[in-house]
């Protein structure tokens, strides 16, 4: 079988820059074995990609981890490492409460992702939509008995929105609105309904001290998940957190997916920081949902 991604990174028309950017998914899956390129594409001459974590051909549980604008596969060393560690921490989280150790994790750089201008607009979130519900088709014909979860930070819940109103959430039993850049009426209708249904459970989350989630609310996509009705809203300003029996966790500061270090040498800490309440929550909810018996 032809290994797409050396095939790829061997042709001499992929532009230096795209060579650079699969060399970042090559190194992550030399550096783990139980990595796996799930999916490798070209969008004109950038490069798309997603990678599993975990045994994800055992998994009963996959969690989808969805990047924001302005990433493409030259930040996937980072994004790579949020979901080896969500892998890693949500198996000793499900196996502590007696559940399965069979998760997988899955770092999906599936679509363009945009700019702060074109954020303001939809159209890459569709687009994105579209992508994401076809490959999520496949887990669920590979995966049928797997629970499907997905993380959404910034403009990908954005894009959760638009799945949810293209009929393309199906597979899903459990989704999380991470600093949302917004939904537009239609979706938030869309993901109202299905929380109505009980399709899935919706989590939404936002930090006090976040100003840029906000201004992705002014353009085409104005409703704040939190304001959706049946939405779990949960804190991301440090506090305890339910179920982990006791634990406490740290505030987040600003918007950034990862901790950060400013000019100043002052930390900044991160959605997805491994001491974060957003993402401890996330953590154990996840959990919870591992803990449930599989599909039929």
């Amino acid at each position: 079988m032809v290994d797409p991604l050396a095939a790829a990174l061997a042709d001499p028309t992929v532009s230096a820059d795209a060579r650079q950017k699969l060399q970042h998914v090559q190194d992550v899956l030399r550096e783990d074995p139980q990595a796996r390129l799930i999916s490798l594409f070209f969008e004109g001459e950038e490069p798309r990609a997603a990678v599993a974590f975990g045994d994800v051909d055992a998994a009963e549980l996959i969690v989808v981890v969805l990047h924001g604008i302005d990433t493409d596969l030259a930040a996937f060393a980072g994004w790579a490492g949020i979901t080896q560690r969500l892998c890693a921490d949500t198996i000793r989280a499900s196996t502590l409460r007696g559940g399965t150790a069979r998760i997988a994790t899955v770092a999906w750089f599936g679509y363009d992702s945009g700019t702060h201008l074109s954020a303001l607009a939809t159209k890459h979130a569709t687009v994105g939509a579209a992508r994401l519900a076809g490959d999520l088709v496949r887990m669920r014909h590979g995966h049928p008995q797997a629970h499907i979860a997905l993380l959404a930070y910034s403009y990908s819940s954005t894009l959760f929105g638009e799945l949810v109103l293209l009929d393309g959430a199906g597979p899903v039993s459990m989704a999380f609105s991470i600093a949302s850049a917004g939904m537009t009426h239609m979706a938030a209708d869309a993901v109202a309904e299905a929380i109505s249904k009980r399709s899935f459970s919706f989590y939404a989350t936002e930090a006090s001290s976040d100003a840029t989630a906000p201004l992705g609310r002014l353009g085409a996509h104005p409703v704040d998940p939190r304001n959706i009705e049946g939405a779990i809203v949960y804190s991301s300003d440090g506090g305890p957190i339910p179920g982990s029996g006791g634990e406490q966790g740290e505030s987040t500061d600003g918007h950034a997916s990862q901790t950060e270090v400013d000019e100043h040498g002052e930390r900044h800490r991160g959605y997805f920081d491994p001491r974060a309440q957003a993402y401890l929550f996330a953590v154990q909810r996840l959990a919870r949902l591992a803990s449930r018996r599989p599909r039929a």
